[in-house]
C-alpha cells in the first residue's frame, strides 16, 4: 500500500511539471507556437506584398502598382442544416 501510494505520488509530482522543465512562461510559448505556425508561409512579412510588381503590359505605367484584391468566403453549417456564407474583399491600390 506505501510503495503504490509513493508510486501516485512520483507520478503526479512529475507530471505536473510542465512549464518547469523547459521554464518558458506561457506567453513564451504562445510566440514559439506562432512563430511555428509563420514558419510555413513563404512571406513572412505581409507588407512586401504592397511591393511586388505583377504581370505588365502595354497599358501600365511604370510607377503603377495596379490594384490588388483578396477574396475569401467560406460556408458554415447552421442548425437547420443549411450553408450559411461568409465572406471578406479586400481591395488595395
Amino acid at each position: 500500500m506505501c510503495i503504490s501510494l509513493l508510486i501516485v505520488i512520483i507520478f503526479v509530482t512529475s507530471c505536473g511539471g510542465g512549464n518547469k522543465i523547459t521554464g518558458d512562461s506561457k506567453e513564451t510559448q504562445i510566440k514559439k507556437s506562432f512563430a511555428k505556425t509563420l514558419d510555413m508561409y513563404p512571406i513572412k512579412n505581409l507588407e512586401d506584398l504592397y511591393d511586388k510588381e505583377g504581370y505588365r503590359d502595354g497599358e501600365f505605367e511604370k510607377g503603377d502598382k495596379g490594384m490588388w484584391t483578396i477574396y475569401t468566403d467560406f460556408a458554415k453549417s447552421n442548425k437547420s442544416d443549411e450553408l450559411d456564407d461568409e465572406g471578406m474583399v479586400f481591395k488595395s491600390g
